[in-house]
């Protein structure tokens, strides 16, 4: 996991550095939210092999393959989660379909305080929905039973 973590880094580092080489043709206004993200990026890098090199000489993690394998279920569960998602968000809109669809895999990934579980997916879902709505303007699917197209 330590070699894949320091190939991860080295990539972060290089796009990190290949945007701001970039972003230096552009005017000072258009180029500081990119500059500002990038050096975050390559500052995580950094970060990230350091702290992967320090872990390489008492690392005893398993193999990231062996625990998919293992938690097949869980990811199987995610997938399928989310193409049934994706298809619910034109049959019954957005609020629905997300609030429906963070209720099923919290619960089918082991969480089983329901009150809790309920409140969460319906409070999400609010953000999220005036967040883009409201904020961004920008319209979220509406769904066939819902008036839309």
């Amino acid at each position: 996991m330590s070699k894949a973590n320091k190939i991860t880094a080295i990539v972060f580092i290089l796009i990190a550095f290949g945007f701001i080489a970039s972003g230096l043709r552009l005017s000072f206004g258009a180029r500081l939210y990119p500059m500002i993200l990038s050096i975050l990026l390559a500052f995580l890098g950094v970060l990230l092999f350091i702290t992967s090199h320090k872990k390489s000489k008492t690392d005893n993690s398993p193999n990231p393959l062996a625990i998919l394998i293992k938690e097949h279920k869980h990811f199987t569960i995610l997938i399928v989660g989310y193409i049934l998602f994706i298809a619910g968000l034109t049959v019954i809109g957005f609020a629905p379909a997300c609030f429906i669809f963070l209720v099923i895999v919290q619960y089918l990934l082991g969480y089983r305080k329901k009150s809790v579980l309920f409140i969460n997916s319906a409070v999400f879902t609010l953000i999220v929905y005036f967040s883009f709505s409201s904020l961004l303007n920008v319209p979220l699917p509406v769904g066939i039973f819902l008036g839309g197209i």
